[in-house]
C-alpha cells in the first residue's frame, strides 16, 4: 500500500530505468524505428526455391523469394570477433536493395520483409521470431543469390500480391523517418510490424487504454511529464478502438506515466462527466456517465486523446494478455513497446496440443514482447502449486509462445512455442535429479529435455534404469520441422550400461527412421525355457536406417541398412520388433510408377550371416496392372530379370530339426514372366471372370547343379454377386435395432493348374515365384452383413451390427502332412496353401459398448480344429471395461484363456489387470497387475509383471506428466488409462 505518493513516483521512475537501461530492444515499433546505421563488410547470401526479380513502383530493385527462404549474413566467413553474423528464415520474403554511398564508398542497403514463420538468429545467441518481421541490413560486401529457379515477373503485377503490399507499407513507414548518422557498431536491425496491429496487417490506429478505479486519483507533474497516481484499486484494459481488449491489469495501486508535454500545466483529473471533445484530454466511452466527487467514485474512462508511455503497479497484480495470465506484487509495463518488468512473478499459459498449463516462476520476469518472456533463476513447471511436485530449475529461461496478437489470444490457449534454458536441473519434490548446461525445445512436446524415465526390476536384466531424452533439446538446437530425435541412456545391473539414438522424420518429399543401440553386455540371454544362450560378446548393438525419397518424374528410391551384432540380440532387447517388425535388410530399391505400370530395380545384399535371406544383384521388374484389351479382356503382366543368390544363415540344432539341412545357392540368373488375361462375363446377377495364366521361369542354377526352366499354366473362373434386402419396420429396443439391411455376397473361384517342376526342385528365392506349385481347387465363400441405424434419433449413423465371413476350400492334391493352416487366394490361386479347410470369422456388435468376436479354421483333411478364437469386449466407460477371450492353436498346442480388465475405483485410482492362462499346461503364461494413481498434474503407476512364457518377472514404477503420456516413467503399457478405462483391442 502507498504511504507517500512521491515515493511511488520515484519507485516507478527507478523501475522504468531498470527495465530499459539495457541494450536497445530487438523489436521496435514501426512508428518509432530507427534506420540501420552500421555498414558491415560481410557478404550476404540469399537462398530459396524460386526468386522473382522485378522493380518496385519507385524503381527500386526487388526480389520475391518463395519456398524456404534463408538469408545468411557472414555465415561461414572469417568474421572479426567484434562483428556478429546472422541468419534469417521464413516461408517467403520480399527484399528491396538500394545502392547508397557513405564517405564516397558504395554500399548496399537491404530492406527484408519476412513472411510466415519469420526468424532472425544472431551469432551472439539472440533469436527473434514472429509471424512476420522486417529487417534492414547495410553491407559493403557482396549480395549473392542462390535459387533453384529464377523468374522475371511471372505475375501480371508483382506489386499487387498481399506479401508485397504489407511489406511495402512497413518499408514506407520507415523511409518516412529522418536519416540517422551511421553507427559502425550496428549493421542489422529487426522490426516487429505486428506490435502495433493485428498479425498480418499493416500498422493500424494506436490501441486505446481504458481504466477504472473506485479509489483516489491525483495528478502530479514530474519534470516535463504528468503522472496519474491511483490508490485504492485500479483496473487497466488495452484494446482496439472497436472495444476488443487484449490486455487487462488489476492492482491495488498504480502510477500512470504520460508522454512528455501531453497535458497542459493546469490539466484537471479525468472526469467522466466531461464532454467528449478536443478540449477534453480524457475521452469517456460512449453512453457512460457518472456523478459526484471525481476523486472518489467508480470511474471508467479512456486515455484516448493522451499518449500513455507506461504504468507502474503494485499490490496483488493480476494481468491477462490473451492466453497469458500473470500474477505479481510489482510490475512496470511499457505500453509503447509492450515490454514489462514483473517482480515476484508467476506467468502461466495453456498449451493447446497438451491441454495443460505451463507456469514460469521467478523473482523477476522480463517481458520483451507480447509473446516473449525471459527470467533469471526461474522454475518452469505444469503445476499450479507454489511448491510443485516436479519442475525445471534454470539459471535463465526464455519462453516464446506461438500466438498472434489477437486472433489466437481470443481462444485462451497458444498453439505451442519454444523454450531456451541455460543451466537446467530437473527437480522432483524440490530435489535436483539431473543437470544439463543448455536445452532448447518445443512447448507442445515437453517443457524439459526428458522424454521418459523408467525404473524397475526383472529377472532377465536385474535392476533397470532407462531414460530417454529429446536429443535436439540437449544439443541446444531447434528441432527441424518434421524431425523427432531421442537419446536413450540407461543401465541394467545384470547386463550393463547402454546408449542409443532414434530418429524419425517426415517431410514433403521424403521420410524415414534411424534406430541405434549399443550395450556393454556381460550377462546371458534368457529367451524362454531351455533357451539360455551366452550373449554375442561384450559389446552388442544394432543400427537400422530406412529412408524413402520421392524424386522427379514419378521416381522414388528406398534405402535400407541393418546391422545387428548377433543372432539373439533383437529377440532379447527388442522383442516386439523381432516378433512383428519388418525383416532386417540392407538394400537399394528404385521405382518408377505411372498410371497402371511400374518399373523396379532392387539391389540387396546380406550383411548379417546369421539370417537366411535372398540377395538380389540386382533384380529388375516391370509390372502392368489392368491394361484394357478392347471391351472383352484385361491384361495383367509381371516380369523379372536379374541375379539372385540364396544364403542360409547359421543353423542351430533346433533349426535343423525344424527345417532340415539347407544349402546356399550360387549367383543365379533368373528370368520370370507371368501373364494373365481376364474376360468378365455377366450371367444374370452373377459377374463371372474367366481367367488364364501363363508363366515361364528360367534359372541358371538349381539344387541339382544345373540350369532349369519351368513352365506353369492355369485356367479358372471367379464369380460373385450381391443380394440385399431392407426391413424398414424391424426395430428392437433390447437389441438396439432401428431398421435392418441384409447384404449377402456369395463368391466362388475354381482353377486348374499344371507345371513341369515343383517347388522342391528350386532354391526358395521368393515364395511368390519359386514357392508356387501346380494345383487344382475350388473355394466357395459366403459374406454377409446386417446393418442398422444407431444413436440419437436426430443423429443416427449406419452400423454393421452383425458380420459373418465363411469360406471353404478343396484341393485335389491336398497336402495332408502340411504343418500350416490352409489358405485359398481369391485373386492368385497359385499362392494358396493346399490344405482342405473351412474358415469362419464373425463380429456381433451387441451395442456401442459391447462386441462379440469369433474366428476359427477347421482342417478337413484330418477333421481337426486348427485355430479357434472367441472374445467378448465390454466397455462401461468411464468406470469399467473388460475383454475376456479363449484361444486355441493346434500347431503350438496352445489352449489359452485371457482376461483384460480396467476399473476406475475412484477419481484418483484405476486398477488394470491382465491374465493369460494355459489350460493345456495348467499354468499362467502372463500375469500383470497395475495400480494407476492420479496426482496434481501428473500420474503414477505401480506395475507387477510375471511372464512364464519367457521365465521372467518384473516390478516397476512409472510416472508421467498430465498431457504427455509418451514421457511415462516406467512401462507405458497403462498410460492411456489416465483418462479412460477403455480396453485396447489391438
Amino acid at each position: 500500500m502507498l504511504t507517500v505518493r512521491w515515493l511511488v513516483i520515484l519507485l516507478a521512475l527507478r523501475s522504468a530505468a531498470v527495465a530499459f537501461a539495457q541494450a536497445p530492444p530487438i523489436a521496435d515499433r514501426v512508428d518509432k524505428a530507427l534506420l540501420p546505421s552500421g555498414i558491415s563488410e560481410l557478404p550476404i547470401d540469399l537462398f530459396g526455391e524460386l526468386v522473382t526479380v522485378f522493380k518496385a513502383d519507385d524503381g527500386t530493385a526487388a526480389q520475391h523469394f518463395t519456398g524456404d527462404f534463408r538469408l545468411q549474413f557472414g555465415i561461414g566467413e572469417e568474421i572479426p570477433s567484434e562483428v556478429s553474423g546472422a541468419e534469417l528464415r521464413a516461408a517467403e520474403a520480399v527484399i528491396w536493395i538500394v545502392n547508397r554511398t557513405h564517405q564516397g564508398r558504395a554500399y548496399r542497403h537491404l530492406q527484408i520483409f519476412l513472411w510466415r514463420g519469420a526468424e532472425v538468429m544472431e551469432s551472439g545467441g539472440t533469436r527473434t521470431s514472429g509471424p512476420l518481421l522486417f529487417v534492414t541490413l547495410n553491407t559493403f560486401g557482396q549480395v549473392r543469390i542462390h535459387a533453384d529457379d529464377v523468374a522475371r515477373s511471372p505475375y501480371a503485377d508483382p506489386t499487387s500480391t498481399e506479401i508485397y503490399q504489407q511489406g511495402d507499407s512497413v518499408r514506407q513507414a520507415i523511409d518516412a523517418l529522418p536519416d540517422i548518422l551511421p553507427d559502425a557498431r550496428t549493421s542489422l536491425l529487426v522490426f516487429d510490424p505486428t506490435v502495433s496491429g493485428r498479425s498480418g496487417e499493416p500498422p493500424g490506429p494506436r490501441p486505446v487504454l481504458y481504466f477504472r478505479s473506485p479509489g483516489r486519483l491525483t495528478l502530479e507533474r514530474v519534470g516535463p511529464r504528468q503522472v496519474l497516481v491511483i490508490t485504492g484499486g485500479v483496473y487497466l484494459a488495452r484494446g482496439t478502438p472497436e472495444g476488443e481488449q487484449f490486455l487487462e491489469i488489476q492492482a491495488d495501486n498504480a502510477v500512470v506515466f504520460f508522454a512528455p508535454d501531453q497535458l497542459p500545466a493546469d490539466a484537471a483529473l479525468p472526469d467522466p462527466a466531461a464532454p467528449n471533445d478536443a478540449d477534453n484530454p480524457f475521452a469517456m466511452p460512449p453512453d457512460r456517465s457518472a456523478t459526484g466527487d471525481p476523486n472518489r467514485q467508480l470511474m471508467e474512462t479512456s486515455f484516448g486523446n493522451v499518449e500513455v508511455e507506461g504504468a507502474y503497479l503494485e499490490g496483488d497484480i493480476r494481468m491477462a494478455q490473451g492466453p497469458h495470465a500473470i500474477r505479481s506484487s510489482r510490475l512496470y509495463y511499457n505500453f509503447a513497446d509492450e515490454r514489462a518488468v514483473i517482480l515476484d512473478a508467476v506467468a502461466g499459459t495453456i498449451i493447446e496440443s497438451r491441454g495443460v498449463p505451463i507456469y514460469l516462476r521467478a523473482d523477476e520476469i522480463r517481458q520483451l514482447s507480447a509473446n516473449r518472456f525471459v527470467a533469471q533463476k526461474a522454475t518452469l513447471t505444469t503445476s499450479e502449486f507454489h511448491t510443485p511436485h516436479y519442475h525445471v530449475g534454470a539459471e535463465r529461461v526464455e519462453l516464446t509462445t506461438e500466438s498472434s496478437r489477437l486472433a489466437d489470444f481470443a481462444e485462451g490457449t497458444v498453439r505451442g512455442g519454444t523454450f531456451d534454458i541455460r543451466h537446467a536441473t530437473l527437480n522432483l519434490h524440490g530435489r535436483p535429479v539431473a543437470y544439463w548446461p543448455h536445452i532448447r525445445g518445443e512447448l507442445a512436446t515437453s517443457e524439459t529435455s526428458l522424454r521418459s524415465l523408467r525404473t524397475g526390476y526383472s529377472g532377465d536384466f536385474g535392476v533397470e534404469f532407462e531414460t530417454k531424452w529429446h536429443l535436439f533439446n540437449l544439443m541446444g538446437y531447434e528441432t527441424p520441422e518434421g524431425y523427432d530425435a531421442t537419446l536413450s541412456l540407461g543401465f541394467y545391473t545384470d547386463r550393463g550400461p547402454f546408449a542409443g539414438v532414434d530418429v524419425d522424420y517426415t517431410r514433403d518429399r521424403y521420410f524415414g527412421r534411424i534406430r541405434s543401440f549399443a550395450i556393454a553386455d556381460y550377462g546371458e540371454d534368457e529367451l524362454g525355457r531351455e533357451r539360455e544362450d551366452p550373449s554375442g560378446g561384450d559389446l552388442r548393438g544394432r543400427y537400422l536406417m530406412r529412408h524413402r525419397h520421392y524424386l522427379e518424374d514419378d521416381w522414388q528410391i528406398s534405402l535400407e541398412l541393418s546391422y545387428i551384432s548377433d543372432r539373439s540380440f533383437l529377440e532379447e532387447f527388442f522383442e516386439k520388433e523381432f516378433d512383428t517388425g519388418k525383416e532386417q535388410e540392407t538394400l537399394v530399391y528404385l521405382k518408377k510408377q505411372r498410371d497402371n505400370w511400374a518399373f523396379t530395380a532392387l539391389l540387396q545384399y546380406r550383411i548379417l550371416d546369421f539370417l537366411t535371406q535372398t540377395e538380389r544383384l540386382p533384380d529388375l521388374g516391370l509390372f502392368l496392372i489392368g491394361e484394357s484389351l478392347g471391351d472383352a479382356a484385361t491384361w495383367f503382366s509381371e516380369n523379372r530379370l536379374g541375379f539372385v543368390r540364396y544364403r542360409v544363415g547359421d543353423q542351430t540344432f533346433r533349426d535343423f530339426l525344424r527345417d532340415g539341412r539347407q544349402e546356399d545357392s550360387d549367383s543365379t540368373l533368373r528370368a520370370d514372366t507371368r501373364q494373365e488375361i481376364q474376360s468378365p462375363l455377366d450371367l444374370g446377377p452373377w459377374r463371372f471372370v474367366p481367367f488364364a495364366v501363363g508363366r515361364g521361369t528360367f534359372w541358371s542354377d538349381s539344387p541339382d547343379d544345373g540350369s532349369l526352366a519351368r513352365g506353369f499354366g492355369m485356367v479358372g473362373v471367379r464369380g460373385s454377386m450381391y443380394l440385399s434386402r431392407v426391413f424398414e419396420d424391424t426395430s428392437s429396443t433390447l437389441l438396439d435395432i432401428n431398421g435392418l439391411r441384409h447384404i449377402i455376397k456369395p463368391q466362388i473361384v475354381a482353377w486348374a493348374g499344371e507345371a513341369n517342376h515343383s517347388a522342391d526342385d528350386l532354391f526358395p528365392f521368393d515364395p511368390t515365384v519359386e514357392g508356387i506349385d501346380a494345383s487344382d481347387g475350388v473355394m466357395l465363400g459366403f459374406r454377409q452383413r446386417f446393418q442398422t441405424k444407431r444413436g440419437p434419433e436426430d443423429n443416427r449413423r449406419l452400423v454393421d451390427v452383425f458380420t459373418h465371413d465363411l469360406h471353404v476350400a478343396f484341393f485335389n492334391d491336398a497336402d495332408t502332412d502340411a504343418r500350416t493352416n490352409g489358405y485359398a487366394s481369391f485373386t492368385r490361386p497359385e499362392d494358396s496353401v493346399a490344405v482342405n479347410h473351412l474358415r469362419s470369422s464373425l463380429v456381433y456388435r451387441i451395442n456401442d459398448r459391447t462386441a462379440l468376436l469369433s474366428e476359427l479354421n477347421y482342417a478337413l483333411n484330418d477333421g481337426e480344429l486348427d485355430i479357434a478364437n472367441v472374445s467378448l469386449a465390454v466397455e462401461r466407460t468411464p468406470r469399467f471395461s473388460y475383454l475376456i477371450g479363449y484361444r486355441f492353436i493346434d500347431d503350438t498346442k496352445s489352449n489359452l484363456i485371457g482376461l483384460d480388465l480396467n476399473y476406475r475405483m475412484t477419481e484418483k485410482h484405476t486398477l488394470a489387470f491382465r491374465e493369460l492362462f494355459d489350460l493345456e499346461r495348467g499354468r499362467s503364461l502372463d500375469f500383470t497387475i497395475g495400480l494407476i494413481r492420479r496426482f496434481p498434474r501428473w500420474f503414477g503407476a505401480l506395475i507387477l509383471e510375471i511372464d512364464e512364457a519367457e521365465d521372467d518377472y518384473g516390478v516397476s514404477f512409472s510416472f508421467w506428466p498430465e498431457g504427455l503420456p509418451p514421457t511415462a516413467l516406467g512401462s507405458r503399457r497403462f498410460t492411456g488409462l489416465a483418462t479412460t478405462s477403455q480396453v485396447d483391442l489391438e
